[in-house]
């Protein structure tokens, strides 16, 4: 009989926001539970994160008067998540029996689960403050809050608190209040315990997982079943060129996400879902270079391009996308291919003297420098024809680096127009900012775009918009597609239970968090788009393992 090294009810794989809701779940309904993390210390991905999670209908919006209307609300995330699916005439709108139900349950199930963490002090949430220039005193609008399905534009977004003149992202302070809740409950988190395989009885029901751990194998029973949190794959440079959709060059995921549960699903007998599909966002290439493709640098990551003039374009001078639309759809543009070529796989990032001097503290200030600091992927240039040759140089400079689906191939260089073509667009964007208006990309259309835009000098009423110099000198970094990280893996039941192709139950296992096929699609539904869904199927995985017959070795 197989020797067991630890025992629990229940085994959580992970230690990030899925793991750590699933965890505080089985424990709040009476069950024991044992951690296991593969990195030197606990948090994973979410201790890196803004701290934000998106829930629908919660109970700080609706104290402040915001409604979410259940129908609309999955108009909105069945628009975004399956647009090529989605029909609201149609029964479900459009979508697979499964899919309409796990928006379903996640509507319903959310705001509760997040009720019950914060009575339990796992979490104290806020509504994600208004940065200033909002139409709404309270809060920022929502990513798609011009959409008519988007009934609630306003309160969907919590966060964790920050310490008073904090410089962290929140998602230190969100990851450190769970952990110290489940420590507070005794709940065991392994360190350097990097599962390999599920343990199943002769009945086929998972039992409890293998696992590695400095050089030697553990077995760890869970007499009432299995969750993995163990976040996606964006750190296995194979799955990442087999299943994602578009070439990713970095990823701010931590570095132990590999997608363990795609193969460890697999091989237990799961149905594969959702795995070309991530939440995008734009990185600085040349971090994402000195780390063979993980993004480290806070200021390496392009969620909001600051500055009322900065520009986006390709290696032609062209612009390719609105500059102030959210990340993950802006970040879809590089993807963009055209007969032989992606023409926008790195794109370039340009601002002028003005926003280089702006001095206001800003929370999608990013990658811009405050006055006075310089920063090793930031570039300046006297004139267009002097930043066409330092960008050239920093391209050949990342020539044979590794990155994670791409690289800085012998076709990624400057058009040999590209400095006529930037002057060219330049005046272009120069006028739509003087009318206010963006005959090519829509900037400044939508709520987001202009809450979001910080610091102004327009007139016009579009606050995005304001005339790029025609003299230099002009600041410059190089951008290529990231992943907060992938969203694809088991297909889950609404209860959290991996399925089987036939739709049965594995019995034993269940999964939450960026290692599924995530119910989100591919949408990013708004800040904190992958934390809610996370927090909210680990909650109810949590729950459903804890009240699970015991299972017999």
């Amino acid at each position: 009989m197989l020797q067991w090294d630890h025992r629990a009810d229940v085994v959580v794989v992970g230690t990030g926001a899925a793991a750590c809701a699933a965890a505080a779940a089985a424990v709040d309904r009476g069950a024991s539970v044992v951690m296991l993390e593969a990195a030197d210390a606990p948090g994973g991905t979410t201790r890196r994160s803004g701290g934000a999670y998106w829930i629908p209908n919660n109970s700080l919006m609706r104290a402040h008067g915001f409604g979410d209307p259940r129908a609309d609300a999955l108009k909105l995330m069945a628009r975004l998540a399956y647009p090529s699916l989605y029909d609201p005439a149609q029964p479900r709108l459009g979508l697979p029996r499964l899919q309409y139900e796990l928006l379903a349950t996640f509507y319903d199930n959310a705001s509760p689960a997040i009720d019950r963490l914060t009575q339990l002090g796992a979490l104290d949430p806020i509504i994600l403050p208004n940065y200033g220039y909002s139409p709404n005193p309270v809060t920022d609008p929502d990513y798609f809050a011009e959409l008519p399905e988007n009934r609630a534009p306003y309160g969907r977004v919590l966060t964790a608190k920050s310490p008073p003149g904090s410089t962290e992202f929140p998602g230190l302070y969100l990851s450190e209040g769970m952990l110290s809740h489940l420590r507070g409950r005794g709940v065991p988190i392994l360190l350097r315990y990097r599962v390999t395989d599920v343990v199943c009885n002769r009945q086929g029901e998972v039992i409890g997982v293998q696992a590695e751990n400095t050089g030697r194998t553990k077995f760890i029973r869970g007499r009432r079943g299995v969750i993995f949190g163990s976040g996606g794959f964006a750190h296995d440079r194979d799955k990442m060129r087999s299943y994602q959709r578009g070439p990713i060059f970095g990823s701010c995921s931590v570095p132990t996400g590999t997608g363990a549960f795609v193969d460890i699903g697999a091989q237990a007998g799961a149905e594969l879902g959702n795995l070309a599909n991530g939440f995008y966002y734009q990185a600085a290439l040349e971090d994402a270079a000195a780390h063979e493709g993980y993004v480290v640098r806070p200021d390496a990551h392009v969620f909001f391009p600051y500055g009322d003039s900065t520009l986006l374009v390709n290696k032609y001078g062209h612009r390719v996308v609105n500059e102030k639309s959210p990340y993950h759809v802006r970040t879809q543009s590089h993807f963009d291919w055209r007969q032989t070529e992606y023409p926008n796989l790195v794109q370039f990032m340009i601002w002028d003297q003005w926003t280089a001097n702006e001095p206001t503290p800003w929370p999608w200030r990013g990658i811009v420098p405050f006055p006075g600091q310089a920063s090793p992927l930031v570039f300046q240039a006297a004139t267009l024809e002097q930043l066409a040759q330092r960008i050239s140089e920093r391209l050949d400079a990342m020539r044979g680096v590794r990155f994670l689906s791409s690289a800085i191939v012998p076709f990624v260089r400057l058009a040999p127009d590209f400095v006529p073509s930037l002057r060219a667009t330049i005046q272009r964007f120069n006028g739509f900012a003087t009318t206010g208006v963006d005959l090519d990309f829509h900037r400044g259309e939508t709520p987001v775009e202009r809450a979001w835009q910080g610091p102004s000098r327009s007139t016009t009423g579009n606050r995005t918009m304001y005339p790029l110099t025609l003299n230099g000198p002009y600041y410059c970094a190089i951008l290529g597609p990231a992943t907060l990280d992938t969203c694809g893996g088991p297909v889950i039941g609404t209860d959290a239970r991996v399925l089987r192709p036939n739709g049965t139950p594995i019995p034993g296992l269940f999964g939450a968090g960026n290692c599924i096929a995530s119910p989100t699609g591919q949408a990013y539904w708004g800040a904190g788009g992958t934390i809610g869904p996370a927090l909210t199927f680990g909650f109810i995985a949590g729950r459903n393992a804890a009240a699970h017959p015991p299972l017999a070795d």
